[in-house]
């Protein structure tokens, strides 16, 4: 059985909830990611994608300079590190989103997304072909 922990990025690069919708922006396109963990004092409250980011500066009133946590998704989906990874690509497809935060001991441990559940079935589909 593959857990969840088996796969995820552990190295999560976050926002902190004040800073701009500019600056996750600027994060995003520096680590070539479309997600970002936002957190408050180093507690998850919310998650940031590009595509909110785009939405966001389409509507009236916002800019740049607008604070992530006016933009960002408060309604986190979490998988624990030692669930299945069967659990995460149900919440993936249940909520129609295409990453985690992964949790330990009430702390994130890692992010899974859709690529890192690709590059494991790409990497069992080269091993059947072996």
């Amino acid at each position: 059985m593959v857990k969840v922990k088996d796969i995820m990025t552990s190295r999560v690069i976050s926002i902190e909830s004040r800073k701009t919708i500019g600056d996750a922006l600027e994060l995003m396109v520096e680590n070539g990611i479309r997600r970002l963990p936002v957190l408050a004092q180093g507690t998850l409250v919310g998650m940031i994608v590009q595509h909110d980011i785009e939405k966001a500066l389409r509507s009236p009133g916002f800019v740049l300079e607008t604070p992530v946590d006016w933009v960002m998704n408060k309604d986190v989906v979490t998988v624990a590190a030692e669930a299945d990874l069967r659990e995460a690509i149900k919440l993936l497809l249940k909520h129609k989103i295409s990453g985690l935060p992964v949790m330990e001991n009430g702390q994130m441990a890692g992010i899974i997304s859709e690529t890192d559940i690709l590059r494991l079935c790409c990497t069992l589909l080269d091993e059947q072909l072996a």
